[in-house]
């Protein structure tokens, strides 16, 4: 069986190569990016280290790491209904069976990745707080070493 680690190693394969399809179908015309290559490239690097920097989290079983599986999931899952908008709006990129399947493999990996993470929620062990105030007070308790 596969484990989150696993699901999630898969879905950012899928993503990152969504991401070479989307320089060849030149995505950033599509989004009406202005700086066109060079900002889309410059996007996909800001967007690379913060879902790489999540997996991290999630690898080492922190406590933000359960927030960032689920964040990994939601970013790869909103592929396909961003492309789906495209195509509805009479794009005709992304039409190549291959581009299609890493379209909707991404969604369905996905879903199967929120199924995992909320399965393995009490291996991030620490506090769960849905909230930016809760993790606020989380991160206040751990300096300062008290249970507010």
């Amino acid at each position: 069986m596969l484990s989150l680690n696993h699901i999630i190693v898969l879905n950012l394969a899928l993503v990152l190569t969504h991401q070479v399809d989307a320089a060849f179908w030149r995505e950033w015309e599509m989004f009406g990016l202005l700086g066109g290559i060079q900002l889309f490239n410059a996007l996909n690097v800001v967007i690379f280290l913060v879902v790489l920097s999540c997996f991290v989290a999630v690898i080492q079983r922190r406590p933000s790491g359960f927030r960032c599986s689920l964040a990994i999931a939601l970013l790869c899952a909103s592929v396909l209904p961003i492309h789906a908008a495209f195509a509805l709006s009479g794009f005709s990129q992304f039409h190549l069976p291959f581009s299609v399947f890493l379209i909707v493999a991404t969604f369905l990996v996905s879903i199967v990745q929120v199924a995992l993470t909320v399965r393995a929620r009490q291996e991030f062990g620490g506090r769960m707080n849905s909230t930016a105030g809760g993790s606020a007070l989380s991160s206040a308790s751990n300096i300062t070493g008290s249970d507010t």
